[in-house]
């Protein structure tokens, strides 16, 4: 046996442990999921073929149905709101000179803190005994007083979001400056000579320069949005009053709370076949892009 086939062996038996916990943990459930979303199961008796039953009674869902427009809500705030801020501050961060690292490192903080630790520290920052609640009541802001959106059905949705929001924009903020710092300075000075103000370099030269890594941010967030759990079932568990129920929490108690395994399988397989349709077209715009 020559000395590179017995490396190449060696490297197998490394990755192979890794190899077979991704088989059982993440590609035998993916399958299973694919016969299980055509059957009706609680998860424990035997599986009944049902066809498309489940499918069907998807379009006809309002829960499922509300879930979506909650999923396009948040995929919204978060396409926009950190984007706005992270690349605006990167803006900035760009003039700033020594400090510049002191003020990245403070910004990315959220980032690192975990989104359980974040969700519990804001649930207490919501809340109407502890929180900006009581503060207003004691301030005698009585309008304010007893602040609480998480438990308020028109607002519970944005306050989860914010956290979201405030916990990854700073991760953004990197990005741009990692990509701001690639955009070659002679095309500034150009614009600069061409007469061109802050808004046209930026629309003009900045955005062009960035728009590979931009694209990347916008797909890495839609497939995101449709996966959302950690902060909302932290926070409000989908309430109040399913008020702030997504696709992963309406599955979530689909499959373990109400037993109805089949119909959870078929609502993670359309969730699977829907972000992976907005991701391919995505990827294809931006490979039209880079031509």
């Amino acid at each position: 046996m020559s000395y590179n086939t017995r490396k190449k062996l060696k490297g197998t038996f490394f990755i192979l442990p890794a190899f077979l916990i991704h088989v059982i943990v993440i590609v035998i459930p993916a399958l299973s999921m694919i016969y299980y979303a055509f059957t009706k199961w609680n998860g424990l008796s035997e599986p009944v073929f049902i066809g498309l039953d489940n499918f069907k009674r998807m379009l006809k869902d309002y829960d499922f149905l509300f879930a979506m427009k909650n999923n396009l809500i948040w995929m919204a705030i978060f396409l926009i709101v950190p984007f706005i801020l992270g690349l605006g501050m990167a803006l900035v961060f760009t003039k700033i000179g020594k400090v510049q690292m002191i003020f990245r490192t403070l910004c990315f903080l959220p980032y690192v803190i975990s989104a359980t630790v974040s969700g519990k520290i804001f649930s207490i920052f919501y809340s109407p005994y502890s929180g900006l609640g009581s503060i207003f009541e004691k301030l005698g802001i009585k309008a304010l007083a007893g602040f609480a959106p998480l438990g308020n059905e028109k607002q519970a949705l944005y306050a989860a979001a914010f956290v979201d929001n405030w916990h990854w924009w700073g991760f953004v903020l990197v990005l741009m400056l990692s990509a701001l710092h690639q955009v070659d300075t002679s095309l500034y000075e150009v614009a600069k000579t061409e007469g061109a103000n802050a808004w046209q370099t930026l629309i003009h030269v900045t955005i062009p320069q960035i728009k590979p890594t931009i694209i990347s941010y916008f797909v890495f967030v839609i497939i995101a949005a449709f996966t959302t759990f950690d902060y909302v079932w932290i926070m409000t568990q989908g309430g109040p009053a399913g008020s702030t129920e997504v696709f992963a929490t309406r599955i979530y108690k689909t499959t373990f709370i109400n037993y109805d395994a089949g119909y959870g399988a078929a609502m993670s397989l359309s969730v699977c076949i829907l972000a992976l349709s907005v991701y391919f077209v995505l990827k294809f715009i931006q490979k039209r892009g880079r031509e």
